[in-house]
């Protein structure tokens, strides 16, 4: 049993070494071999960019030995010196490069590790990439939230999420970023609060074109027991009254019933709130009494309880 053990042995070290020859006298021989480079495009003229994604790499056919080829498969990476350049220097707005005859016209371009026997030899795909190019430009846009909010029953949200900063800096293609109004933040829920809360939100890229900043935000969003409560001498205004005319509104202030998040209401004054008859489309001669209309500030959930809800319009006209 020994003895069969040592013989499968002495034939695997037999085995192993013939391999070990074959594979340095085979990987001396030369190959063509279709690989991916690295595309990297230099010298873009200042205050332009893409206004199209430029692809990351190219497929070429090189020449060179097995062995350089085993090396640069495992290790290309860690090859500065391995790419395949895109001079724009010369570019103003666009141009269309014929890869294979642009690199064969200059096969400096062509950057192989000098380490390697390697050799190029054609572009097999893409071959042409048409390069478009636009001024840059930066602006400011506002951030639009993407997060679903809910509160307690006896809750509510006073205004809308808001935002630190509240706006954001995008800088691209004119084209693309004359496009965009404004930038979301990520999708996210936010169930059953009771009380206010603040978390950082990622932004969303709206364009791969794009570059912005800052990434994140700081969001708050403002959670108050609803509550209510009574304002008085809110003003009663007539709006589209003649000229001609005297016209008194009898009472000249009401009240009403306010009601929304504790905090907010309890700074809420009478000048807030809006109680008007539009004389013009309201008043006819043969009518004594109207009802106002009542606007209130938009994070204000309701109004009720207007007194007098009914008020008297006195016309007395002028006498030459």
């Amino acid at each position: 049993m020994l003895t069969n053990t040592n013989q499968i042995k002495r034939l695997l070290y037999s085995f192993v070494i013939a391999f070990i020859f074959w594979f340095f006298i085979k990987s001396e021989d030369t190959y063509s071999v279709t690989t991916k480079i690295p595309l990297v495009a230099r010298n873009l003229q200042e205050q332009k960019t893409y206004k199209e994604e430029v692809p990351e790499s190219i497929i070429v056919t090189l020449k060179g030995s097995g062995r350089a080829f085993i090396w640069l498969r495992f290790f290309d990476r860690f090859y500065e010196d391995y790419k395949a350049v895109l001079d724009l220097s010369s570019i103003a707005d666009e141009y269309d490069f014929e890869l294979d005859q642009y690199y064969k016209n200059n096969p400096e371009k062509i950057v192989l590790p000098s380490s390697l026997d390697l050799e190029f030899v054609e572009v097999i795909s893409p071959r042409n990439i048409k390069i478009n190019l636009d001024q840059y430009l930066v602006k400011k846009v506002p951030i639009k939230s993407q997060v679903s909010i809910s509160t307690e029953a006896g809750y509510i949200q006073v205004g809308d999420i808001s935002f630190l900063p509240d706006s954001i800096s995008i800088g691209g293609p004119q084209e693309v970023v004359d496009s965009i109004t404004f930038v979301k933040t990520e999708k996210d829920t936010i169930s059953n609060l009771i009380v206010s809360v603040g978390r950082e939100l990622l932004i969303i890229n709206p364009d791969k074109l794009v570059d912005f900043d800052p990434k994140k935000v700081e969001s708050f969003i403002d959670i108050q027991p609803i509550s209510e409560t009574i304002i008085t001498g809110i003003a009663v205004k007539l709006i589209n009254k003649p000229s001609d005319i005297n016209v008194f509104v009898n009472p000249a202030t009401v009240s009403l019933t306010i009601v929304g998040g504790l905090n907010q209401i309890a700074s809420t004054l009478s000048t807030d709130i809006e109680v008007f008859i539009n004389f013009e489309k309201s008043w006819t001669a043969d009518k004594q009494f109207y009802s106002p209309e009542v606007r209130i500030p938009e994070s204000i959930m309701e109004w009720k309880d207007l007194s007098p809800n009914n008020l008297e319009i006195l016309v007395i006209k002028e006498i030459n």
